[in-house]
Protein backbone atom coordinates (compact mmCIF):
# COMPACT_ATOMS: atom_id res chain seq x y z
CA UNK A 1 0.00 0.00 0.00
CA UNK A 2 1.11 3.27 -1.06
CA UNK A 3 1.23 6.38 1.06
CA UNK A 4 -1.94 8.08 -1.66
CA UNK A 5 -3.37 4.25 -0.65
CA UNK A 6 -3.00 5.05 2.80
CA UNK A 7 -4.15 8.79 2.50
CA UNK A 8 -7.58 7.28 0.51
CA UNK A 9 -8.22 4.65 3.63
CA UNK A 10 -8.28 7.43 6.00
CA UNK A 11 -9.99 9.86 4.18
CA UNK A 12 -12.93 6.87 3.36
CA UNK A 13 -12.50 6.55 7.57
CA UNK A 14 -13.74 10.24 8.21
CA UNK A 15 -16.25 10.01 5.15
CA UNK A 16 -17.61 7.00 7.54
CA UNK A 17 -17.12 8.69 10.58
CA UNK A 18 -19.29 11.74 9.59
CA UNK A 19 -22.32 10.07 8.08
CA UNK A 20 -22.19 8.33 11.38
CA UNK A 21 -21.74 11.64 13.42
CA UNK A 22 -24.76 13.22 11.06
CA UNK A 23 -27.59 10.46 11.54
CA UNK A 24 -25.92 10.47 15.17
CA UNK A 25 -27.07 14.41 15.78
CA UNK A 26 -30.50 13.94 14.13
CA UNK A 27 -31.75 11.79 17.34
CA UNK A 28 -33.87 13.92 18.73
CA UNK A 29 -33.61 15.47 22.23
CA UNK A 30 -35.62 12.83 24.53
CA UNK A 31 -34.77 9.64 22.69
CA UNK A 32 -30.85 9.48 23.47
CA UNK A 33 -31.97 6.48 25.16
CA UNK A 34 -34.25 4.89 22.57
CA UNK A 35 -34.01 1.41 21.85
CA UNK A 36 -36.18 -0.79 19.95
CA UNK A 37 -36.53 -3.37 22.80
CA UNK A 38 -34.77 -3.77 26.18
CA UNK A 39 -32.15 -5.77 24.91
CA UNK A 40 -30.68 -3.55 22.22
CA UNK A 41 -28.21 -0.83 22.42
CA UNK A 42 -29.98 2.50 22.27
CA UNK A 43 -28.50 5.31 20.21
CA UNK A 44 -26.12 6.29 22.96
CA UNK A 45 -25.41 2.79 23.29
CA UNK A 46 -24.47 2.11 19.58
CA UNK A 47 -22.09 5.62 19.62
CA UNK A 48 -20.46 4.66 22.76
CA UNK A 49 -19.84 1.29 21.04
CA UNK A 50 -18.23 2.78 18.40
CA UNK A 51 -15.92 4.67 20.66
CA UNK A 52 -15.29 1.79 22.73
CA UNK A 53 -14.67 -0.16 19.02
CA UNK A 54 -11.97 2.66 17.86
CA UNK A 55 -10.05 2.62 21.21
CA UNK A 56 -9.71 -1.20 20.94
CA UNK A 57 -8.81 -0.51 17.72
CA UNK A 58 -5.92 1.33 18.65
CA UNK A 59 -4.68 -1.14 21.59
CA UNK A 60 -5.63 -4.35 19.16
CA UNK A 61 -2.52 -2.99 17.20
CA UNK A 62 -0.54 -2.74 20.30
CA UNK A 63 -1.50 -5.50 21.76
CA UNK A 64 -2.23 -8.43 19.34
CA UNK A 65 -3.87 -11.00 22.18
CA UNK A 66 -7.08 -8.75 22.97
CA UNK A 67 -10.06 -10.36 22.81
CA UNK A 68 -12.58 -9.04 21.06
CA UNK A 69 -15.41 -6.17 21.95
CA UNK A 70 -19.07 -6.75 22.44
CA UNK A 71 -21.34 -4.18 22.59
CA UNK A 72 -24.02 -3.69 25.56
CA UNK A 73 -27.26 -2.85 25.99
CA UNK A 74 -27.59 0.13 28.95
CA UNK A 75 -23.83 0.77 28.28
CA UNK A 76 -24.32 4.78 28.17
CA UNK A 77 -27.35 5.46 29.69
CA UNK A 78 -27.16 9.74 29.35
CA UNK A 79 -29.59 11.51 31.42
CA UNK A 80 -29.56 15.05 29.47
CA UNK A 81 -28.56 16.06 25.89
CA UNK A 82 -25.15 16.96 27.47
CA UNK A 83 -24.56 13.50 28.11
CA UNK A 84 -25.10 12.54 24.87
CA UNK A 85 -23.20 15.10 22.69
CA UNK A 86 -20.16 13.83 25.06
CA UNK A 87 -20.35 10.97 23.93
CA UNK A 88 -20.77 12.27 20.22
CA UNK A 89 -17.82 14.77 20.91
CA UNK A 90 -15.55 11.48 21.98
CA UNK A 91 -17.00 9.72 18.90
CA UNK A 92 -15.61 12.79 16.37
CA UNK A 93 -12.02 12.61 18.52
CA UNK A 94 -11.45 9.10 18.20
CA UNK A 95 -12.41 9.13 14.84
CA UNK A 96 -9.43 12.29 14.28
CA UNK A 97 -7.63 9.55 15.65
CA UNK A 98 -8.24 6.86 13.82
CA UNK A 99 -7.80 8.54 10.33
CA UNK A 100 -4.76 9.93 11.84
CA UNK A 101 -3.47 6.23 12.26
CA UNK A 102 -4.27 4.96 8.81
CA UNK A 103 -2.44 7.66 7.37
CA UNK A 104 0.93 6.98 8.82
CA UNK A 105 0.04 3.27 8.06
CA UNK A 106 3.10 1.75 6.01
CA UNK A 107 2.79 -1.22 3.94
CA UNK A 108 4.39 -3.51 5.94
CA UNK A 109 2.14 -2.47 9.02
CA UNK A 110 -1.23 -2.80 7.38
CA UNK A 111 -0.21 -6.57 5.51
CA UNK A 112 0.75 -7.60 9.37
CA UNK A 113 -0.99 -10.75 10.37
CA UNK A 114 -2.39 -10.90 13.93
CA UNK A 115 -4.57 -13.76 15.27
CA UNK A 116 -8.47 -12.28 15.60
CA UNK A 117 -10.63 -14.08 17.02
CA UNK A 118 -13.65 -12.45 15.40
CA UNK A 119 -12.26 -13.87 12.27
CA UNK A 120 -11.06 -17.38 13.27
CA UNK A 121 -7.63 -16.95 13.03
CA UNK A 122 -4.52 -14.59 11.61
CA UNK A 123 -5.62 -11.66 9.36
CA UNK A 124 -3.56 -8.67 8.40
CA UNK A 125 -3.65 -5.19 9.89
CA UNK A 126 -5.59 -3.79 6.92
CA UNK A 127 -8.52 -6.37 7.58
CA UNK A 128 -8.57 -5.64 11.07
CA UNK A 129 -9.36 -1.95 9.98
CA UNK A 130 -11.41 -2.21 7.20
CA UNK A 131 -13.32 -5.15 8.10
CA UNK A 132 -13.36 -5.34 11.71
CA UNK A 133 -13.80 -1.25 12.46
CA UNK A 134 -14.86 0.20 9.90
CA UNK A 135 -16.96 -2.19 8.18
CA UNK A 136 -18.69 -2.96 11.43
CA UNK A 137 -19.28 1.21 11.80
CA UNK A 138 -21.24 0.89 8.87
CA UNK A 139 -23.17 -1.87 9.94
CA UNK A 140 -24.09 0.52 13.09
CA UNK A 141 -24.88 3.63 11.16
CA UNK A 142 -27.14 1.41 9.04
CA UNK A 143 -28.78 0.25 12.21
CA UNK A 144 -28.84 4.43 13.67
CA UNK A 145 -30.75 5.34 10.33
CA UNK A 146 -33.46 2.27 10.49
CA UNK A 147 -33.93 3.62 14.04
CA UNK A 148 -34.12 6.96 13.13
CA UNK A 149 -36.89 6.26 10.56
CA UNK A 150 -39.07 4.92 13.50
CA UNK A 151 -38.83 7.86 16.07
CA UNK A 152 -38.86 10.37 13.41
CA UNK A 153 -42.30 8.81 12.39
CA UNK A 154 -43.46 8.75 15.73
CA UNK A 155 -42.83 12.14 16.47
CA UNK A 156 -41.30 13.85 20.32
CA UNK A 157 -40.90 12.17 23.21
Amino acid sequence: MSAFEANQLAEFSRAVRESTLKRLRRVPAGKENWRIAEETMSFADVAQHLCDADLWLFEKLQNASLPPLRGAAHRAITTDRSDYLAILGELAQTGRRRAALLEGMTADRLSEKLFDHRFGGPVTVWWIIVRGNLDHEIHHRGQIAAFLRIVERDGPA
